[in-house]
């Protein structure tokens, strides 16, 4: 790819890779909240949801990736 003097403008964004962006980074956001506060107890033990946050976690994640590579 050659250099540009031209900017980068919002039209030069993909709709649906900036949308999977922003969805997986609420998600992200969520499910790391999620794991800290609801992913153990008050004596620090792991409880059995915290295996399905932590999932829900990576593919968050991985679709905010994703977004970012199609933006």
């Amino acid at each position: 790819m050659l250099p540009t003097h031209q900017p980068l403008t919002v039209k030069d964004l993909d709709p649906i890779g900036v949308a999977a962006t922003l969805v997986g980074f609420a998600g992200f956001t969520v499910c790391l909240w999620c794991l800290i506060w609801l992913g153990m107890d008050k004596d620090g033990r792991l409880r059995s949801s915290f295996f399905w946050l932590a999932v829900a976690l990576i593919i968050c994640y991985a679709v905010m990736l994703w977004g970012l590579t199609k933006a």
